[in-house]
């Protein structure tokens, strides 16, 4: 695994929802995002990254400054296309790739069901497995799993919560989802 090999990193981006971890190893001078981690209620972002990546140090690299400035971008409403230039999908398995690079095709204020993902990659009873795949999206907003909800309309679960997932759909204009609790 790349952790064992490289010196981890990790840089904060301010935001309305709080400090967002972008976690990173530099690999031939350029940085290579290996994951990024959305705050939580009550538990400070430099806890979670220290239990996911233990050592990690807090330093910025000059290569990320745009990705970060996108991010702040996208949640202040802002439309961004995010690149995958710096992303490091090494790390996750090959049925999770088909379901990142397409979830990365939804369109801004659109929203998907996991089984209607499912079919467009081909996997048509794998409503499940896509759900899955998305829970452990290691590149939350860059690829947007919260526009992936339940075939009932309700909006599902995310990483960052259920009231993080519904106000990414209601800042990119999605108002027609329902809300469970």
């Amino acid at each position: 695994m790349i952790c064992k090999t490289f010196r981890v990193f990790y840089q904060l981006i301010p935001s309305a929802l709080g400090k967002i971890g972008i976690v990173w190893v530099q690999k031939n001078a350029a940085p290579l995002i290996m994951h990024i981690i959305l705050p939580k209620k009550n538990i400070p972002i430099t806890k979670t990254i220290s239990k996911k990546f233990p050592g990690a140090l807090e330093q910025s690299h000059e290569k990320l400054k745009k990705l970060c400035l996108q991010i702040q971008n996208f949640l202040e409403g802002s439309p961004v296309s995010f690149s995958l230039e710096f992303i490091d999908m090494a790390l996750c398995y090959d049925f999770q790739k088909k379901v990142l690079l397409e979830t990365r095709k939804i369109p801004r204020g659109k929203v998907i069901s996991y089984s209607r993902l499912a079919d467009r990659i081909l996997a048509p009873k794998a409503a499940r497995a896509v759900g899955s795949a998305l829970a452990r999206n290691p590149f939350p907003l860059i690829i947007p799993c919260h526009r992936v909800i339940k075939s009932t309309g309700y909006v599902g679960n995310f990483g960052g919560g259920s009231e993080m997932k519904r106000f990414l759909l209601q800042m990119e204009g999605r108002r027609a989802v329902k809300y469970q609790g």
